[in-house]
């Protein structure tokens, strides 16, 4: 079996990141790995939510809120909630590494494969759609196509219920 030194768990924050996040963190403790977790905002959000503010902002005198300002408040927001899952998940005083990216979610993942040398991937079979058995082409389908490392699927449907 190889010697995984690096996993990363895609986590969505979606209602199934806990029972992904538990996986990731069971396996990064027993192989001694170390663990990254990454969030891709999807530039397709971004994208709408700057048209938005542009017909908002459109309405009125110096509104307050740019979609540059909107992105920084996203990218923290992320960023605490991944550091909250992960406290909750492997307790206080482990380890880990966060990665918040921009992007087209299994483009980014694939890239922070790369950047980071991961040697295991590890994500759910559902997400923030719960559409990855109706349409082909979800992140996880696309991952599984094109993942240049072992990915570890980790079956949401039989363990939510649990």
């Amino acid at each position: 079996m190889k010697d995984y030194k690096r996993i990363l768990a895609a986590c969505d924050l979606s209602e199934y990141t806990d029972i992904v996040l538990d996986a990731a963190v069971g396996l990064a403790a027993s192989t001694g790995a170390e663990l990254f977790l990454v969030n891709v905002i999807n530039q397709r959000d971004l994208d709408s939510m700057a048209t938005a503010l542009e017909k908002i902002a459109q309405d009125y005198d110096n509104f307050p809120v740019s979609i540059a300002q909107y992105r920084v408040d996203l990218e923290a927001e992320r960023l605490q909630s991944l550091q909250d899952v992960f406290k909750k998940a492997a307790g206080p005083g482990s380890k880990c590494n966060f990665v918040i990216k921009v992007g087209i979610p299994f483009q980014q993942i694939l890239e922070t494969i790369a950047e980071h040398h991961i040697d295991l991937v590890v994500m759910g079979t559902k997400g923030r759609t719960n559409l990855s058995g109706v349409l082909l082409g979800s992140t996880a389908e696309k991952l599984f196509r094109r993942c240049p490392v072992p990915l570890l699927s980790v079956r949401i449907g039989e363990q939510k219920g649990r």
